[in-house]
């Protein structure tokens, strides 16, 4: 009696060995963005709930936005975590198989806005030195938490956070935590660590995708031509206390009456708890101007 009860659980765990971890998912094939609330008060130079030090707060203050009709800029792209918060990034991610042992190297990840794309190892090789030269997608490693996949990526150029000033340096450590729910949906969190210009660790749930397996891949075409006024080798930027962004003026009110102190940023800026520390802040009073609010 005693041997005919083990076939039974011979044969389970010969299955079971026959199968991949029973918590990693395909995440493989096409992604279509879902829409999401845009964060922050809509005012260009609004750095509340980034947890920026002073060395990051200085750097987000002198930045101009002139900086995008450089000519050394032409065609520049996004970095590979900052394009999976952009509504418009329809993403497709395929894997890179060995033939003769049939075992996964790597995911390949591409996404349409600035057509960016990473490739996340998953053969457990080792990080590349220090001074290996930085990308905008870096060296990426994954390794599965349950149904999670974690992906750590180093070796990044350094980019901004917003398209108004916030920066991550490139001694940056980048996580992104892709989690499926169900054969639908898809959700990246991403978890900047910045010793240069954060406080504290940023996490952000960037964006969530629907899986369809009809949506295309738009290209995302660009080439270089000097279209701007900005001669090539000027560096624009703002002197401290020159800022001319809305957010940065103590005199403008956004939508929401933020206090100008707020809009500074910092870490305690991300936590609920700062709500009660906003009452005693004096509130600007004025209007915005026109192409300061949401969406201009």
């Amino acid at each position: 009696m005693f041997h005919n009860a083990r076939v039974p659980l011979l044969v389970l765990l010969l299955a079971l060995a026959s199968q991949p971890a029973w918590a990693q998912r395909d995440l493989t094939g096409m992604w279509r963005p879902l829409a999401r609330n845009e964060d922050g008060s809509g005012l260009d130079g609004d750095y509340a709930g980034l947890p920026l030090n002073p060395a990051g707060r200085m750097r987000a203050q002198s930045w101009a936005p002139e900086n995008f009709d450089v000519p050394e800029w032409v065609c520049r792209p996004h970095a590979f975590d900052f394009s999976v918060e952009a509504g418009a990034a329809t993403m497709r991610l395929s894997a890179i198989v060995d033939d003769p042992t049939q075992k996964l190297i790597a995911l390949h990840g591409r996404l349409s806005m600035r057509e960016q794309e990473t490739t996340i190892y998953m053969d457990g090789r080792p990080r590349p030195p220090d001074y290996v030269r930085h990308s905008w997608s870096g060296f990426s490693a994954g390794e599965w938490e349950g149904t999670t996949l974690v992906v750590t990526a180093t070796h990044l150029k350094e980019d901004y956070i917003r398209r108004w000033g916030p920066m991550r340096s490139d001694d940056a450590t980048v996580r992104i935590r892709f989690k499926r729910f169900s054969p639908e949906y898809l959700r990246a969190t991403v978890i900047i660590y910045d010793p240069v210009y954060m406080a504290e660790p940023y996490i952000r749930t960037s964006l969530i995708w629907l899986h369809d397996p009809d949506v295309l891949m738009p290209p995302y075409p660009c080439e270089e031509a000097t279209e701007t006024v900005i001669e090539r080798g000027t560096v624009p930027h703002y002197l401290p206390g020159k800022n001319l962004l809305p957010a940065q003026d103590p005199k403008v009110v956004d939508q929401f009456g933020t206090p100008y102190d707020a809009r500074l940023g910092g870490a305690e800026t991300m936590y609920p708890e700062y709500i009660k520390k906003l009452g005693p802040f004096p509130r600007p009073t004025n209007a915005a101007a026109g192409g300061a609010e949401r969406g201009q």
